[in-house]
């Protein structure tokens, strides 16, 4: 009789444990699929950015969180927030923008998620405008004095002075004039980074530009800038490479990554000229969300595994290469609602 009641209990207390296995089991692996990625997106080893168009002056702390549970899932690890007051004199816009700042960059740090600040307008390059973008650079820095625990990663500037006025039309003199301003103006901004990080700090300096900087196209002219004769995009380069940390992102706008017309063409050049003269430079390859025409160059009413099944091959093509820095997405919202028709 004892012996049966012995057998009882150690089979109910043996129930019991395996009841109560299952269910730690079961725990982790919900615990795990709460916070690690559920599905491979993009590459873990290169740089998965995306732009964030939205106002960070109006996001609570939940937003914030969801913001970076979302990017992480995503395995996008670089977000280039836009933050207009910083190119403004207003003290108290400032102001107001460093503390959602503060805010925004402390709740993506806890998923390791850098953040750049952007700034950027097609007049910016024009030299009665510089004090724009000097504004930006200078209140990002200011930003990083007083917040050292959660500061910018870098400055990414979008400073479209192709799409100025008359641009388009003009003589090659005109074209030669407003890229040459532009040039200089990436000249001015490079070496006021460079004399920021002397002391051993590490802002990194970024530029987004069309594939045809490299006059693939043929409708911009060569230029000579500071004596030498080019493309604009190889004076570029030349110019960054001696940044301990800068970037290009190549606004190679196509929803298929192979053939004539394909992202792996219409990048080839920069990332080659990178390799080869510039490997300081990170080169990323922008890719377009949003709705827009012509269809071509987005992926608008495509689904995430088209385009990661886009950007695998382009991974594939430059993994080998030193220069290539990863992908860059426009934007955040449009993959926001690409994910949730999925």
């Amino acid at each position: 009789m004892i012996k049966k009641i012995v057998r009882f209990f150690y089979r109910a207390i043996s129930a019991i444990a395996i009841v109560a296995l299952g269910a730690g089991v079961a725990w982790l692996m919900y615990s795990s699929a709460s916070t690690l990625p559920l599905r491979q997106y993009f590459s873990r080893s290169q740089t998965n950015a995306v732009w964030d168009w939205s106002n960070p002056l109006n996001k609570n702390q939940k937003e914030l969180r969801d913001l970076a549970n979302f990017l992480y899932l995503h395995q996008l690890n670089t977000v280039y927030v836009h933050v207009d007051a910083y190119a403004k004199t207003d003290t108290e816009q400032i102001k107001l923008a460093d503390e959602a700042m503060e805010q925004y960059i402390k709740a993506l740090q806890k998923h390791d998620i850098k953040v750049f600040a952007v700034g950027g307008d097609v007049s910016w390059s024009s030299r009665e405008e510089w004090h724009k973008p000097t504004a930006v650079l200078n209140a990002v820095k200011n930003f990083n004095q007083s917040h050292p625990d959660t500061p910018f990663a870098g400055v990414e500037f979008d400073v479209e002075a192709y799409n100025q006025k008359g641009f388009s039309e003009g003589s090659n003199t005109v074209k030669s004039l407003i890229l040459g301003d532009f040039l200089d103006m990436v000249d001015m901004l490079a070496t006021n980074v460079e004399a920021y990080n002397k002391d051993g700090k590490k802002l990194e300096l970024g530029f987004a530009i069309p594939y045809w900087l490299d006059n693939e196209n043929g409708n911009i002219p060569s230029i000579t800038w500071q004596g030498k004769t080019g493309p604009t995009l190889y004076h570029l380069l030349d110019r960054l490479q001696p940044l301990e940390q800068s970037n290009v992102v190549v606004m190679a706008y196509r929803n298929a990554a192979r053939g004539n017309d394909g992202v792996i063409a219409h990048s080839r050049t920069e990332i080659e000229y990178a390799d080869a003269k510039a490997p300081n430079v990170n080169v990323l390859i922008g890719q377009e969300l949003g709705d827009v025409e012509p269809q071509k160059i987005t992926y608008y009413g495509q689904s995430s595994t088209e385009l990661s099944s886009q950007i695998r091959s382009i991974e594939s093509t430059f993994k080998e290469t030193r220069s290539y820095g990863g992908i860059a997405l426009n934007d955040l919202a449009f993959f926001q609602e690409m994910e949730q028709s999925n």
